[in-house]
């Protein structure tokens, strides 16, 4: 399973630029107050441009570019190779500074297990710096099969210890003959 965000050059040539000013205390800190999530539902992705986080139990965190929207949709077909996830823009005081944002994905309640680390993941967190006003994607990708539970998933988007944003998919996996 991969936890993708979006790479934009862009917002990552300003943020380095960004962060030497606030060394230099040229820059007021800033605040995100809500994600706002402009587009949800299925995806189609190009290849991935490495890792940015380290794996959590086999969950690997990818950082990938063409993106592309497939359908808009809340119900997400269980099968190898579904990408689902959202588009959003972290709204604050400002556009262009950066401000800390930790995505949490939650799993359905009986959560997934690994069998190759004979354990169940109930929640994935990410950590990350974003551009307030720049376009970002957080989705999924079904790889392996023990990945694949039907249920609620929950992504939450948060500033702090406050949530700023979230949005839900309902996974479904076709009846057992």
């Amino acid at each position: 399973m991969r936890n993708l965000i979006f790479f934009n050059p862009q917002a990552t040539a300003l943020l380095a630029i960004l962060l030497l000013l606030v060394g230099t205390n040229q820059v007021v800190a800033q605040d995100a107050t809500r994600v706002e999530v402009y587009e949800y539902g299925l995806y189609e992705l190009g290849p991935s441009l490495g890792e940015y986080a380290p794996p959590n139990m086999g969950y690997r965190h990818e950082t990938v570019s063409d993106i592309r929207h497939l359908e808009t949709t809340r119900i997400v077909p269980g099968r190898i190779g579904v990408s689902f996830g959202v588009r959003y823009r972290v709204q604050g005081n400002g556009i262009g500074f950066p401000v800390p944002l930790r995505i949490v994905l939650k799993f359905p309640p009986q959560g997934l297990y690994s069998h190759e680390f004979r354990d169940t993941l109930y929640i994935d967190e990410t950590e990350t710096i974003e551009i307030l006003g720049d376009d970002r994607y957080s989705g999924i990708t079904f790889d392996e099969q023990w990945e694949i539970e039907a249920g609620i998933w929950t992504f939450e988007f948060w500033s702090d210890d406050v949530k700023i944003g979230e949005e839900q998919f309902e996974v479904i996996t076709p009846p057992v003959s």
